[in-house]
């Protein structure tokens, strides 16, 4: 055996040479690549010959993975097997060209020409799904502005530089269906009549596309150029303005046929027609299931249509190819960041030209199902396989003939003799063998199992029992994931969690599962029949072993689609309206976890093509994010020209307003994050209102009402002027705010300037935190906030300073004890908490901040404060530097906890006092190269409790971080100094440690898998000091130093959920 390994290793090492040396020797001349028009039309000519292009849009992105995933950042060895898996494919169905939205290197552009003699377009996109200008991210690309066309001409004029003279370039196109993105506003461009805004947008988009390709042959004289259409709008324009159109690149969706596309182009451009995206998805939105018959019949329609408008052929002459949409099917277009592993049956828009599933006023086009080939799983080698569906075979059969050198009576022959029942016969023997492995009305989707095996121990325990001080504890659980789609309207996922044995890992760990651990009940009486009495301690076993973990299903109707959740991420709804943030975020899953929490749960509703600026909502639940009150909330959204038809399309009748209004039904009978107190439960309406008036100049105002119930409630507050204490009443002034934030662009930056002020119960939801900020927001009344920030790009460095200043309408409560005095009893006053008031002086007490932030990011693709960017970010190196200073100058009410036992919130019953905080920050992404990369995550600070003052404000500094090597080997861990312990319980009762170490290593079985869902095998510790700041329980009286814990763990995931992660 060893023999044969040493062979295999032989073999292994000498192929990569070889791809090695034909990469090194790419020649510097390339392929000359023009376009010719003859006698009887047009064609494309590679090195002096006739090239009818035959390709595919293609691209490769696994399951799990989204627009953001980079396959050339990964190994050369993988790069390699996934283009000679996908392109021996495309090869051997006689495809000749690609188009790709993610530019491939020029290394590997070499290779796939050379190897499998496919050629590939380089297409820019020049902004069209916005683009970084100086090191600022624009959302809507404005191709008015000279500095935004300098920058886009620069950088795609630099793509033509570096692919000249690479082997097995064909052109380069600019764009994709940029027409159709021309959102950017400014008040030139608004203050022409409503018919011209587009057109006069246009005539900037097409002007830079004319001096890019102008500039571009200066540069490439030997290849083609043109941009890419959204089928034939502004052909005027594209007539008068690009005089450099080598060929007229075109998305068209016209359905089977193209129809009058050959004549218009001939008579108004005379040049050739590209596709560059063109085809029909396979998926049925009418009988609601897959449908290769149709794809593959449309498909066919349409190429024999290129080929008789093919020169030669009698007719325009003016087809020389196009490019399929698409190779395979992409599972993250519906939702783009979620159901990344689900395979949606969406349809997102309506397009009547495929007449086979449209029904007037309903979508079917199913941007998931586009491929001609399906997204298969994982193979061996870690690749994602592709199912070639019947369009394939009937594809291959196509590029078989060659539209040149055959007449047009045979190729149609041809085309008529096309064995499609065969096809379908072949393509539906493929279908059946992957469903049964991943289709049914009920189907087993995949699960995990997880195995531990762990080592604690402490000081006190092993002074007092030597060897035996330490413990030794060992768990096992899985999960089993299920999905379902009994009708074509219905389908949902959920998932079963089981218990074996759990592991004692508190207290250093506190992770899922404990719901199963031994319950110790102390048992009191006596044996029947006797008078012997009983006082002991019994354990009961079997707790809670099986449960679901998390449960979640649609039901897409005709006129309103419902949402049912349980224990699943949803977010909030600050991007729809929702000015209060009313809605929580819900996407800490792993941290409900910790304590069986089982939020969100509950049920939307929305209206049919409800958007995040349109349409009616609906949601209610027991608890629809962590720590909810039951409760439901409706939200209405819209335009103010949809209310107010007469206001038109002006300023004002393009107003976005969002009404809100929530109920909460009780109180929540237990508080999140095990200890955090609940609130009473109250009702809130708000309404809100977004002005735009350019791209980057918009107006929000907002109103609230909120806890109207409290109106007539007393409150005691001190005067210290006259050191009196006052009784007042909350009236209706009391639960009123208002709020306002301008947002406008300043000398290149983009600033903001904000206020708000809420009467003494008027209290909102979360605030919408972005950009890292630290800032001491707080979603309670009882305040006037100003608030101010900008910004500021310089190149691809980001500064971002922000100024918070609040002030209370009444201040907090002092702690004043009763006296007498002169025969008078003076009563005295105590900090408040909400339970026993109306309203308490908590997190929104009076407070003035600066914070600056200062983030260097060369790709703005994958933004630095994006939640996953640890793993996208695809720069060699990011980071930026966090610096927060706070000063709190007056002290706070009482803070309250959660207490279990007795299902109540008891107060501190002191208030913090009033402190100087701050905190500096730092976060490192580095990518030295494609088989490293570093994460790094520095905190210094001093900050107070969140609950409890005891033991004072504690200045504490954290490292940690994590490297990852060839996706595979991941080192992890933290090293902290005088810092809280990892849950917030112990912020809240200010439990400190003086020291904390974690080192986790663990290697992932799976290739081409990540952390979130490979199996792996792996080991961590953790050890931590304690003082007199770390619990009196854990410290025994100072007989106890350290606590430590060694933990080994297997993961085998076969296609599902992994195991939460604890939290340490």
């Amino acid at each position: 055996m060893s023999d044969v390994s040493f062979f295999k290793g032989v073999r292994n090492v000498c192929a990569m040479l070889l791809v090695s040396m034909v990469l090194a020797s790419q020649a510097v001349a390339g392929d000359v690549v023009e376009a010719v028009k003859g006698e009887d039309g047009w064609t494309l000519q590679v090195n002096g010959n006739d090239f009818f292009i035959k390709g595919m849009v293609w691209g490769y992105t696994p399951r799990n993975e989204n627009y953001n995933y980079n396959l050339w950042g990964q190994s050369d060895e993988f790069v390699k097997s996934v283009l000679d898996y996908e392109f021996g494919l495309m090869s051997a169905a006689g495809v000749n060209a690609i188009r790709s939205f993610n530019i491939m290197p020029p290394k590997w552009v070499t290779y796939v020409y050379r190897e499998y003699g496919i050629m590939t377009v380089i297409n820019p996109l020049m902004g069209r799904y916005g683009y970084m200008v100086d090191g600022k991210w624009i959302e809507f690309t404005d191709y008015s502005d000279p500095r935004t066309r300098e920058v886009l001409k620069r950088d795609s004029l630099a793509f033509v530089e570096q692919y000249k003279d690479v082997d097995g370039v064909l052109m380069f196109a600019f764009g994709n269906e940029s027409n159709y993105g021309l959102s950017w506003k400014s008040f030139e461009i608004e203050n022409l009549p409503v018919g011209e805004q587009n057109t006069a947008k246009a005539r900037f988009l097409y002007s830079l596309f004319q001096e890019v390709m102008e500039e571009g042959k200066k540069i490439d004289p030997n290849h083609p150029f043109t941009f890419v259409n959204g089928d034939l709008q502004y052909i005027d324009l594209i007539q008068e303005i690009n005089t450099d159109l080598d060929l007229l690149g075109v998305n068209a969706y016209r359905g089977n046929s193209f129809t009058s596309l050959w004549s218009e182009v001939e008579k108004k451009l005379d040049v050739p027609v590209v596709f560059f995206e063109f085809g029909s998805d396979a998926f049925n939105a009418r009988t609601f299931e897959e449908d290769q018959v149709n794809q593959a019949l449309i498909l066919k329609d349409q190429w024999q249509e290129m080929y008789q408008k093919a020169a030669g052929n009698g007719e325009e002459g003016n087809a020389i190819g196009a490019f399929v949409f698409e190779w395979r099917d992409e599972w993250w277009k519906y939702l783009q960041e979620e159901n990344l592993d689900i395979h949606d049956t969406n349809a997102s828009w309506a397009n009547g030209g495929y007449p086979h599933d449209f029904v007037d006023g309903q979508n079917n086009m199913n941007e998931e199902w586009w491929g001609i080939t399906a997204l298969g799983t994982a193979n061996s080698d870690g690749i994602y396989e592709a199912r070639p569906r019947m369009a394939y075979d009937m594809l291959a059969e196509v590029f078989s003939m060659d539209p040149y050198t055959m007449k047009k009576s045979a190729f149609n022959e041809g085309f008529a003799n096309i064995n499609m029942d065969m096809f379908e016969l072949k393509s539906e023997v493929r279908k059946l063998k992957a469903d049964a492995k991943e289709k049914k009305k009920l189907e087993l989707t995949g699960g995990s199992l997880k195995f531990e095996f762990a080592l604690k121990g402490d000081e006190y325990l092993i002074d007092q029992n030597g060897d035996d001080g330490d413990t030794f504890t060992d768990g096992q659980m899985a999960f089993i994931d299920f999905a379902f789609a009994p009708t074509k309207e219905i389908e949902g996922q959920f998932t079963i969690n089981v218990l074996a044995n759990v592991p004692d890992l508190e207290p250093l760990e506190i992770q899922y599962g404990r719901r199963g651990a031994p319950l110790p009940v102390q048992s009191i009486g006596t044996l029947p029949g006797t008078d012997i009495e009983i006082d002991q301690i019994v354990e009961l076993e079997d707790q809670e072993r099986i449960e679901i973990y998390d449960f979640g299903a649609t039901y897409a109707g005709q006129y309103v689609d419902i949402e049912a959740f349980y224990h699943t991420p949803r977010y909030h709804w600050k991007y729809e309206g929702d000015f209060y943030g009313l809605i929580r975020e819900a996407t800490d899953i792993e941290g409900e976890d910790i304590w069986n929490a089982k939020a969100p749960e509950g049920i939307e509703f929305a209206s049919k093509g409800a958007t995040e600026e349109e349409g009616l909502k609906f949601v209610i639940g027991p608890e629809i994010y962590w720590g909810a009150n039951p409760q439901a909330v409706v939200k209405y959204s819209s335009y103010m020209n949809k209310t107010l038809p007469m206001l038109g399309e002006g300023l004002l009748g393009n107003t976005q307003y969002t009404v809100m209004f929530q109920e909460e039904f009780s109180r929540q009978g237990e508080g999140s994050g095990g200890t955090a107190a609940t609130v009473r439960e109250s009702r809130r309406g708000t309404i809100y209102t977004k002005t735009t008036f350019t791209g980057e100049m918009n107006l929000e105002l907002g109103a609230i009402m909120s806890s109207p119930e409290k109106r007539g409630d007393v409150y005691d507050r001190y005067d210290e002027d006259s050191g009196r204490i006052i009784r007042q009443k909350i009236d209706y002034r009391d639960t009123l705010g208002f709020r306002a934030k301008f947002n406008f662009p300043l000398f290149g930056s983009l600033a903001y300037l904000a206020t708000n002020y809420a009467g003494l119960v008027a209290d909102g939801g979360a605030q919408l935190k972005e950009f890292g900020t630290r800032l001491p927001y707080s979603d309670l009344g009882n305040k006037r906030v100003y608030e101010a920030g900008a910004l500021i790009p310089t190149g691809n460095w980001w500064i971002f300073p922000r100024y918070m200043k609040r002030t209370n309408l009444v201040d907090a409560n002092p702690q004043i004890d009763p006296s007498t005095s002169g025969g008078m009893l003076m009563p005295g006053i105590t900090p408040r908490d909400r339970d026993s008031d109306p309203f308490a002086v908590l997190g929104n007490r009076e407070a003035e901040a600066v914070e600056l932030f200062l983030t260097y990011d060369p790709t703005g693709a994958t933004p630095f404060y994006q939640w996953d960017n640890d793993w996208r970010e695809d720069s060699r190196v990011a980071w930026n530097l966090g610096l927060n200073y706070t000063k709190y100058t007056t002290p706070t009410d009482s803070y309250q906890f959660f207490f279990e036992p007795t299902g109540s919130n008891p107060a501190f019953g002191v208030g913090l006092p009033e402190e100087d905080v701050w905190e500096i920050s730092n976060r490192t992404v580095w990518n030295p190269n494609t088989s490293v990369r570093v994460i790094t995550n520095l905190m210094r600070g001093f900050q107070q409790s969140t609950g409890d003052p005891n033991g004072g404000t504690r200045k504490f500094w954290e490292f940690g971080g994590k490297v990852v090597y060839k996706n595979r080997h991941i080192l992890s861990g933290y090293y902290k100094k005088d810092a809280f312990g990892p849950y917030d319980f112990q912020q809240q009762f200010n439990i400190t440690f003086p020291t904390q170490i974690k080192l986790d290593y663990r290697f992932l079985l799976d290739k081409s898998k990540s952390e979130g869902n490979s199996s792996q095998i792996g080991i961590r510790g953790l050890w931590r000091s304690l003082d007199e700041n770390s619990g009196f329980d854990t410290f025994e009286t100072e007989d106890n130093d350290y606590q430590f814990q060694v933990v080994a763990y297997y993961i085998l995931n076969f296609g599902g959920t992994n195991p939460p992660e604890p939290r340490n």
